[in-house]
């Protein structure tokens, strides 16, 4: 942080300096002197020493002053106080600022210590010394005070933040009047996300993302991190919704290695000053991204915690120091035990549900879910020397009520639009694309589907799970609706690596689970016969490459839906590395593999039954 003496309040000094001198240039009349109970108090009358002709009163030496607060100071004279004897006829007070202006401060008050009549305290103006700093001389003696910080009221910052809304824009309207009702009650305020608005739903996706980040400009995002799937539609669409946004996008550990690419070099973060204070937000991207690699090809990604550090220096630059990541909540965890500058790190790409802040060496470290079900919130204070993390919570949108009718009419207004795009023609087979026989053998449909996710992340081999499958394609025109018909889901790419003999035991477990005795994986890269028993019962079986025996001790990199990888059915794949979670969405690839399959053949036909996948007799 910086050092807390650059942050008092700014006062001008000019004004303030004519508001304590415009008693000296006409002095207001006091009541007249009195003695009260015998205790020497009085009012200051017109007399005033501080006046360059007026009459003084008995000789007395001021032994010492101290100041009590920036209204009043006390006088030890080395005699007793005379009674009733008006303050101004004693003294003469002027204040020198530190830049050096003079002022003669209004003396309004006096009291006499009634237990020793030589001591004075004295009363000036109301709060006229507050916010400056200087010396205070009365007659000859003089003092050094600092009232730079007097009274000063912590500046507070409200933060609200969301991550991974995945396309989902339907709760947007809540959200939006949640944070206006609640950021009108803050002093300040900004809206942060921690990355990931696209893919995950068609009215956004078929748009390449225009509608999310119209809806954000409108609800005032103030910054994102850039996530993965920011890439999922690639370069050229990257670059247009970043030109489209009205909010930064910051990611500090990615760097632009070839200058021809659409992507520019994004900034790695941005201060903003509010209410003169600097607040910093730095971005982190996970490093590599799970995406298509056709979106990240010339940029290299960089270590979390080796980044941060190269930017420590921000710790001097700023007051407050937010880290905004989408590298997932473990790697946030990690951030906070090794770089210790950051006052909280708000993440995303975990789709952590975080209800009470995990306090990491120090470093508040906060998550808001996915998909628009909640916004998180806290807020900030700064003293001038330190930030206090107060006030978090996640809001579940499903319990607000309040809408915000511009962005809820935005919304509307896209959701019937997509209505429209769903009917778009994107292909066209000739073959048809099949499902129905798909608990027997391999299917047009499901090697169609296999192919693309493997295309998708350049991999060895590809599997998924029959339930996924939804729908058959008729012969004729493919629309978007169809697609997303097929797969409605919005399952990503799990990449693995894994054994030879782990894949022959995933295999097994796909035709035995729930005693079914049925196919249940499409495959792409390999080839699978079963064996049954007369019972119809697992026996065995033969998995193949090219025709030739899959090698058992061999890796393989493994592409495979998310809701599988994460044990959706019961499937386990412990044994083998993941190599990232959530790689793009399956419909995402499906489109690129009919584009590429239309632009290379003119149709998207497959035979319905290639062979891949048959089942046999045990001998």
């Amino acid at each position: 942080m910086k050092n807390g003496s650059e942050m008092t309040r700014k006062i001008s000094v000019a004004v303030l300096a004519g508001l304590l001198t415009a008693g000296t240039v006409a002095p207001a009349a006091f009541a007249e002197g009195h003695q009260g109970n015998g205790n020497g108090n009085g009012k200051v009358s017109e007399q005033r020493g501080n006046s360059e002709n007026a009459p003084h009163g008995p000789k007395r030496t001021v032994e010492d002053v101290s100041a009590l607060d920036s209204t009043s100071f006390v006088i030890d004279f080395d005699k007793t106080y005379p009674k009733g004897l008006d303050i101004n006829r004693m003294v003469d007070v002027t204040v020198e600022l530190d830049d050096d202006t003079v002022i003669e401060p209004a003396l309004t008050d006096y009291e006499v210590s009634s237990e020793d009549r030589s001591l004075v305290t004295v009363e000036h103006g109301n709060d006229d010394l507050d916010g400056l700093a200087g010396t205070l001389t009365v007659n000859d003696f003089e003092i050094d005070f600092d009232y730079s910080e007097a009274d000063e009221e912590p500046f507070v910052l409200d933060i609200f933040h969301t991550n991974d809304i995945h396309s989902k824009i339907d709760p947007l309207g809540k959200i939006s009047a949640f944070i206006n009702e609640k950021g009108a009650e803050a002093d300040n305020y900004l809206y942060l996300d921690a990355g990931d608005i696209f893919s995950g739903n068609a009215v956004v996706d078929l748009q390449d993302g225009e509608p999310i980040v119209a809806l954000l400009n409108e609800m005032g995002l103030d910054a994102m991190a850039i996530g993965n799937h920011e890439f999922d539609y690639g370069q050229e669409a990257f670059a247009a919704r970043e030109e489209q946004a009205e909010f930064d996008w910051l990611s500090a550990n990615m760097e632009v290695i070839d200058p021809d690419i659409a992507i520019q070099q994004p900034k790695p973060y941005e201060i903003y000053e509010i209410d003169g204070v600097d607040v910093g937000i730095f971005g982190l991207t996970q490093s590599p991204p799970a995406t298509n690699p056709s979106g990240i090809v010339g940029i290299d990604f960089h270590d979390y915690v080796e980044t941060a550090e190269q930017y420590s220096y921000l710790q001097d630059e700023t007051d407050i120091l937010i880290a905004l990541t989408h590298i997932g909540n473990r790697a946030d965890k990690h951030l906070a035990e090794n770089v210790d500058f950051f006052d909280v790190i708000v993440g995303g790409h975990s789709h952590s549900r975080i209800f009470e802040a995990d306090i990491v060496n120090g470093t508040p470290v906060v998550q808001a879910g996915a998909d628009s079900l909640f916004v998180g919130h806290f807020n900030l204070e700064f003293d001038g020397t330190d930030v206090t993390f107060n006030d978090y919570y996640l809001q579940d949108v499903e319990e607000l009520t309040e809408v915000n009718q511009d962005v809820q009419d935005m919304i509307d207004a896209y959701n019937a639009e997509a209505e429209e795009l769903l009917e778009e023609v994107v292909g066209y087979t000739n073959t048809g694309l099949y499902r129905e026989a798909r608990y027997e053998r391999d299917t047009s449909l499901g090697n169609f589907i296999v192919d693309a996710m493997r295309e998708a992340l350049d991999a060895d081999l590809a599997i998924t799970n029959n339930g996924g499958i939804r729908a058959s394609i008729e012969p004729g025109e493919i629309t978007a609706g169809d697609i997303y018909t097929v797969e409605p889901f919005a399952n990503e790419l799990t990449e693995m690596e894994i054994s030879g003999a782990a894949l022959y035991d995933v295999i097994e477990y796909s035709f035995t689970r729930d005693d079914r005795h049925q196919i249940d994986l499409q495959a792409s890269g390999f080839e699978y016969t079963i064996y049954v028993d007369e019972n119809g019962e697992y026996a065995d079986a033969d998995l193949y490459i090219d025709g030739e025996p899959l090698d058992e001790d061999a890796l393989y990199t493994l592409v495979a839906p998310n809701y599988m990888a994460e044990g959706g059915g019961g499937y386990d794949f412990s044994a083998a590395e993941i190599i990232q979670m959530e790689g793009g969405y399956i419909t995402n690839a499906m489109f690129q593999w009919m584009d590429y399959l239309m632009d290379s053949e003119g149709a998207v036909d497959y035979e319905d039954g290639e062979g891949r996948i048959t089942i046999e007799d045990a001998e």
